[in-house]
C-alpha cells in the first residue's frame, strides 16, 4: 500500500491583518507543492521536520498509534522560512496521508484546526483563494478569483520565524469583496512595512507596474514578494530579466501560478 498526498503552498499572502476583531488572511495558493507518502514498502520515517514530526505524533494519537506500521517520507518545492507556507503544506500533507492510510479523510476545516494546534496556519488545504483565521484555522469567506494569473517570485534573503508573527494589532484589515481588489494587496503588503520591512517595496511596484504587472504582493510573516502578471502574458521572462537587473538585491525563486 502507498498513499501519496500533496498539498499546496502560497507566496505568501494577498492581504493580511484583523477584520472585525478576528485576525484574517486572504491565501495566495500556488502551484507548488509537499509531498507526503505513507507506504508500507518502507520503515522510515523521512523528511519530516519538527512541526510535521509534531503533527504526526497528534494524528496517530486520534487513530492509534499502536495500529500504525507503515513508513512517512516527506518531500517539498516550498523553501523554508519564507513565507510560502512550507510549515502549513508539511504539516497537512502528513496529516492527511496518514489519516488516509486509516481509512479516513480529513476535512479541510479538521486540517486547518490540527495546523493551527502546532502553529499559525496558512489555508492551503481549503480550494482555491479564501479568508480565513490563521490563528484556528477557521474557514471565514471564499474569494473568487477569476484569473490564474502568473505569479513571478522572488527572495529578499533570510529566513523568519512565523511563530513570532501570529498576532498583528497595529493595521486594519478593509472590508473583503466578492473578488480580488488588488488596492487591498497593496495596501496590504505596504501597511506590513512598518512589521516587517522589505527594501525597495514601493519602488518594485511602480517598476512592476510600468511593466505591466497586475499587482504585487508580499509574505507578511516571510521574505518573498510575487508580482502578478495576467495569464496570457507571453513576455514574462523578459520582465522577470528586467526586475533581477533592476533589483539586484532580490533573487528570482520561480515562476509560477495562482491556484484558483
Amino acid at each position: 500500500m502507498t498513499i501519496t498526498v500533496k498539498m499546496r503552498g502560497t507566496c505568501g499572502e494577498l492581504a493580511q491583518g484583523f477584520f472585525r476583531g478576528e485576525p484574517i488572511l486572504i491565501t495566495c495558493p500556488i502551484e507548488k507543492f509537499s509531498t507526503a507518502v505513507v507506504s508500507d514498502e518502507f520503515a522510515l520515517v523521512d523528511g519530516l521536520g519538527s512541526k510535521s514530526k509534531k503533527i504526526l505524533g497528534n494524528v496517530l494519537k486520534i487513530f492509534g498509534a499502536q495500529n500504525f506500521k507503515f513508513g512517512v517520507r516527506l518531500t517539498s518545492e516550498l523553501p523554508r522560512g519564507k513565507g510560502m507556507a512550507s510549515s502549513s503544506a508539511d504539516m497537512a500533507a502528513v496529516a492527511q496521508a496518514v489519516a488516509l492510510s486509516a481509512g479516513k479523510k480529513f476535512s479541510p476545516e479538521e486540517l486547518g484546526k490540527l495546523c493551527a494546534q502546532i502553529e499559525p496556519t496558512d489555508g492551503i488545504f481549503f480550494a482555491g483563494v479564501v479568508a480565513m483565521n490563521p490563528l484556528t484555522g477557521r474557514l471565514v469567506k471564499k474569494i473568487r478569483a477569476r484569473e490564474k494569473f502568473q505569479i513571478a517570485v522572488f527572495d529578499y534573503g533570510g529566513e523568519v520565524d512565523t511563530l513570532k508573527f501570529n498576532r498583528r494589532s497595529d493595521f486594519v484589515f478593509p472590508k473583503l469583496d466578492d473578488e480580488i481588489n488588488f488596492a487591498l494587496v497593496k495596501n496590504s503588503a505596504l501597511a506590513n512595512q512598518k512589521i516587517l520591512f522589505k527594501r525597495g517595496l514601493e519602488e518594485l511596484m511602480n517598476f512592476a507596474k510600468n511593466l505591466g504587472a497586475v499587482a504585487v504582493n508580499v509574505a507578511h510573516s516571510g521574505t518573498v514578494a510575487g508580482i502578478f502578471f495576467h495569464a496570457e502574458d507571453s513576455r514574462v521572462d523578459e520582465k522577470i530579466s528586467a526586475v533581477r537587473k533592476n533589483f539586484p538585491f532580490l533573487k528570482f525563486v520561480t515562476l509560477t501560478r495562482l491556484a484558483v
